[in-house]
């Protein structure tokens, strides 16, 4: 039951984060509402696709971020779009389900599909000096953002490795305490029947002792 709640405050969240961002200009750019409403319903369903493909989903979920976050940008400006942190969604992605190697590696993707809007700027616009700085600047917090959230996840990963480690050796210490009970029950089962067939040894050794020397007994007197 907490974990179903839980998921369902995250999609509260979403789901204002997103009404927020419908709610500003271009308000009745519809194409904007409805790229918004596609990066909701992946962030909302995402895990329902890593669950199905484990491997694979991750990859899909990193591009079809980068690509909705594109198609954002190029409806409500492109180059000199305020929705350009959209493409921290899918470098926080990639940072949470990559090693950091892979990490950068779609951080770059990601820097690339942003910058690519340079392209058709300057048909109208002159690339100055100011504007490069501008976009390498961009860029660095999009690796920042990366690294940050990859070293976040990279220790949590490691922690959760560690827990899974220290529980598989407690499980295998459990049964090999269970196997030591069994074991110790065994013996102990094993030495009262021990005791028991002492006691009945010797309480069956001295009557018959008496019965072999009264045998002994009447032989000799039989014999003279």
């Amino acid at each position: 039951m907490t974990k179903r709640r839980s998921f369902a405050w995250m999609d509260l969240l979403w789901l204002a984060f997103l009404g927020v961002l419908a709610a500003l200009d271009p308000i009745l750019e519809i194409r904007k509402h409805l790229i918004l409403l596609a990066i909701g319903v992946l962030q909302i369903f995402e895990h329902r696709l890593l669950e199905r493909f484990p491997r694979r989903g991750r990859t899909c979920s990193v591009l079809l971020k980068i690509g909705l976050g594109w198609l954002l940008l190029d409806h409500t400006g492109g180059i000199f779009s305020s929705y350009y942190l959209i493409y921290i969604l899918p470098v926080v992605t990639a940072a949470m389900y990559f090693e950091v190697w892979a990490t950068l590696g779609w951080t770059l993707v990601t820097s690339a599909a942003y910058a690519s809007f340079i392209i058709p700027a300057l048909e109208f616009y002159e690339l100055t000096s100011e504007g490069i700085t501008d976009m390498a600047i961009r860029c660095l917090f999009f690796f920042l953002a990366a690294l940050v959230v990859n070293g976040f996840a990279t220790e949590n990963r490691r922690q959760a490795t560690r827990y899974r480690e220290l529980a598989e050796t407690l499980a295998e210490t459990n049964r090999r305490l269970e196997q030591a009970q069994e074991e110790a029950r065994r013996s102990e089962r094993l030495a009262a029947l021990g005791q028991l067939s002492a006691g009945l040894a010797h309480e069956l050794r001295n009557p018959l002792a008496v019965i072999k020397a009264s045998a002994e007994t009447l032989v000799r007197k039989l014999a003279a």
